[in-house]
């Protein structure tokens, strides 16, 4: 019997984190794909993820609605609804939903990395009346998350 089991999951199921304009939601979750793989559904109001970089995991972006700004390796670049961004492990990246609509991003980590786990504990971070930066860099140190300036 395969350690692994399929998975079918429901539009309203998964875990879901709120951080500021941006609300993430668990499709697949690292020990659901037998360490493989991480699945995030993204829904961005006007909002950025910082530039940053990721040593142990690559990250695939797939535009599902809306348009993003992305910047990779210090390039900008506007994608529409049914675009994919593939940014390998080591590339720095960022992206931004300027608004005024939402957008989406379906969101994969390769092999997976318990980003819930990261989203889970950085969502009071956030939600705290004033922002602990010291434990937010922590958080990222602990999970392949480091920031880095847009001029590198």
């Amino acid at each position: 019997m395969p350690s692994v089991q399929p998975l079918i999951v429901s539009p309203e199921e998964g875990e879901s984190f709120t951080i500021g304009q941006l609300r993430i939601v668990s499709r697949v979750q690292g020990h659901q794909s037998g360490g493989g793989f991480e699945l995030y559904e993204l829904t961005l109001g006007s909002f950025t993820i910082d530039y940053h970089v990721h040593q142990r995991m690559d990250e695939t972006l797939c535009v599902t609605e809306g348009e993003i700004e992305f910047f990779v390796a210090c390039r900008k670049h506007h994608r529409p609804a049914g675009s994919v961004v593939f940014v390998p492990r080591g590339v720095y990246h960022g992206f931004s939903n300027h608004g005024p609509t939402r957008a989406r991003v379906l969101a994969l980590f390769t092999p997976a990395g318990s980003q819930h786990e990261y989203f889970r504990a950085l969502e009071p971070l956030f939600a705290a009346p004033s922002l602990d930066t010291a434990a937010v860099q922590a958080l990222q140190k602990q999970y392949d998350q480091e920031l880095v300036p847009l001029s590198a």
